[in-house]
């Protein structure tokens, strides 16, 4: 299990990602140790096209919104097949993080 990093000297606080497929739709958390981090965070879903994550290549299918408890839910997508993963980008005051890859 990953645990958000705490924040650094910089004033970043630490990013959690996580994904799961439910059999027709992806679902995950964003965590934080700070509150502010995990509310309203766009989460983006990618398909892995090589063997390591690469969000300026891999294909973006799905974008969400995280709600007040870091929960995010692309609703029903269907049947897909192959590596996925969810990414969300940092902030000024949050580090970003991508989940680990997920294979369907």
């Amino acid at each position: 299990m990953r645990f958000p990093a705490p924040a650094t000297a910089s004033g970043r606080a630490g990013t959690t990602v996580t994904i799961k497929y439910n059999g027709d739709g992806f679902q995950g958390k964003v965590k934080s140790t700070r509150a502010s981090c995990i509310a309203n965070r766009t989460v983006k879903v990618y398909k892995q096209r090589g063997s390591v994550q690469d969000p300026s290549t891999d294909q973006k299918l799905y974008t969400d919104t995280s709600d007040s408890t870091g929960r995010w839910d692309t609703g029903t997508s269907g049947q897909v097949h192959g590596k996925f993963y969810a990414r969300a980008r940092g902030t000024t005051r949050c580090k970003p993080d991508s989940s680990p890859t997920i294979h369907t």
